[in-house]
């Protein structure tokens, strides 16, 4: 169940004082420089000021509540949003399919020299850790689909690639994506163990992930 949210404007301080400036002080310093027609657009655009923050509490107050709802969270010891989507090769994938894994949650783009440099780490990953229980999932943040399939032939990338631009539901809007690179290592029992943003020890976090939930 959704939690009860407040769906009131809730003024910020900042416009709270300058609305109470306008309407309590009509002689203050502001009338007497600028005049009354002037004071007025003001006062306005005070009010306006004081809306749009009101709007942005106030969206901010929703996108709390649907994670509380789900149960998910973005910070290491949370349950990560869960997702749904289909990869370049048409197979789906679930976090819920990788249980009991450590899964590396990786979002990219084939543009991004920073995330290209990461490739290799991701590879060695994918085709020596699999053994240990370790999983490499890419999200890749490409508009141009087309492009991101002739990258990925050509580098031969060895993990499923998934395209966010043909998700039915974007898996970077749930996670809240802010810039490529960005990783998440799930632990085994469905947490963040580890989230870096740029480049990082993406060997060094799964190796802590691995030795914190031994199989």
């Amino acid at each position: 169940m959704i939690p009860p949210i407040n769906f009131g404007f809730r003024i910020s301080d900042f416009g709270l004082s300058v609305v109470q400036s306008a309407i309590r002080n009509p002689q203050s310093t502001i009338h007497r420089q600028v005049g009354g027609y002037q004071a007025l657009s003001y006062l306005w655009a005070a009010l306006l000021l004081a809306v749009i923050s009101g709007s942005w509490i106030m969206e901010a107050q929703l996108t709390s509540a649907q994670a509380e709802s789900d149960g998910a969270g973005l910070t290491v010891g949370a349950r990560p949003p869960e997702f749904s989507a289909t990869d370049l090769n048409g197979s789906s994938h679930t976090l819920r399919q990788y249980q009991g894994k450590i899964v590396v949650l990786h979002f990219w783009a084939s543009w991004c020299p920073y995330c290209r440099g990461e490739i290799p780490k991701l590879t060695r990953l994918q085709e020596e850790w699999a053994s240990k229980g370790v999983a490499v999932l890419a999200i890749s943040a490409d508009e141009d689909v087309a492009q991101l399939k002739r990258f990925v032939a050509k580098e031969r990338l060895p993990y499923p690639v998934i395209a966010d631009a043909e998700a039915r539901s974007s898996v970077a809007s749930r996670y809240r994506l802010a810039g490529v690179p960005t990783t998440y290592v799930v632990a085994r029992d469905g947490r963040i163990a580890s989230r870096i943003e740029g480049r990082g020890d993406l060997i060094g976090a799964v190796q802590r992930a691995l030795s914190q939930s031994p199989s």
